[in-house]
């Protein structure tokens, strides 16, 4: 098995992003859209910033692997795109900018709002694929692998606490509604992902594996199997139970059998990105707790 293991991170200074990458023994990153230089006239992602991070980066031996960006949490983009099209066109223009780069993945969380109403869930899903009808062809064009991840959210503790007392069920997730969390969100199952892969298709739209989707009852094994050659981007999590009991531990103390999932990854040729996340809590103050589960997940992978 040969996946690229590495750091995902929002931008802050090749300093600091090189002694991460050293610290953690990898020479890959993921960078956060959202984190990178903007062209003052655009507002869009400075190409030529972007360049000079890269070139640097590549001085120290480290590649920029994939662009982090999130489709947006407000759910006027999807309601009405057509008057968004700044929104529309920054995704479109880091999508070009990726390509003329040569960064071909991107990691596209997909965070829309689910509607209270499930009467509106049409308009919602027609306005979002109307998007991603401008956005694949780009991708096509400019050679980049857009990698769908939903949102599948733990409830912190405190609210998981209560949602215990209170009864909470899965079938309640929709009207759950608590400010401190930021769910409910339209797309959140595999099933989900594979909507707008199927709606939109091509060899440029596919899929991250992200293991936190047993949150909302995935099962990892079947995904894998599922998308095969249309996973772009892999992310490793553990956790005990589902929502809304569902619990972020440490890689290996939690109800996910790694060793059959990177297996089945191997199987399929997986030789994409690869990190750690969503750790749970750490030892003590002094605990590294990435440096820790980069260190393990680098054993399995050798043992795979």
């Amino acid at each position: 098995m040969n996946p690229i293991l590495g750091l995902a991170t929002s931008w802050s200074s090749i300093t600091e992003i090189v002694d991460r990458c050293k610290k953690l023994k990898v020479n890959a990153v993921a960078l956060r859209v959202a984190s990178l230089p903007k062209n003052k006239n655009t507002g869009f992602v400075s190409k030529q910033s972007l360049i000079e991070i890269q070139g640097k980066l590549s001085e120290a031996g480290i590649k920029i692997n994939t662009l982090i960006q999130w489709f947006g949490d407000e759910d006027c983009l999807v309601k009405t795109p057509s008057k968004n099209n700044h929104a529309i066109e920054s995704m479109l223009e880091t999508i070009r900018i990726q390509g003329e780069t040569g960064i071909n993945c991107q990691l596209h969380y997909v965070d829309v709002p689910e509607p209270s109403q499930s009467s509106l869930d049409g308009m919602y899903w027609d306005g979002m694929l109307s998007i991603y009808k401008k956005i694949i062809p780009q991708a096509e064009i400019s050679q980049v692998n857009i990698a769908n991840h939903g949102i599948w959210r733990c409830l912190p503790n405190n609210l998981r606490e209560r949602a215990i007392i209170e009864n909470v069920k899965k079938s309640d997730y929709r009207s759950y509604r608590k400010p401190t969390w930021g769910g409910p969100y339209l797309v959140r199952t595999a099933d989900h992902i594979n909507r707008i892969v199927s709606n939109v298709p091509s060899i440029r739209n596919g899929y991250t594996l992200c293991t936190g989707l047993y949150i909302t009852g995935g099962d990892p094994l079947s995904e894998i199997r599922r998308f095969n050659k249309k996973i772009f981007f892999v992310q490793i999590r553990d956790l005990k139970g589902r929502w809304p009991n569902s619990e972020e531990v440490f890689p290996g103390t939690g109800d996910l059998n790694f060793s059959t999932i990177l297996s089945e990854l191997k199987n399929i040729g997986y030789d994409g990105f690869i990190h750690p996340e969503h750790l749970g809590e750490p030892l003590n103050a002094k605990d590294d707790i990435e440096a820790r589960a980069t260190h393990l997940l680098r054993e399995w992978i050798s043992q795979t």
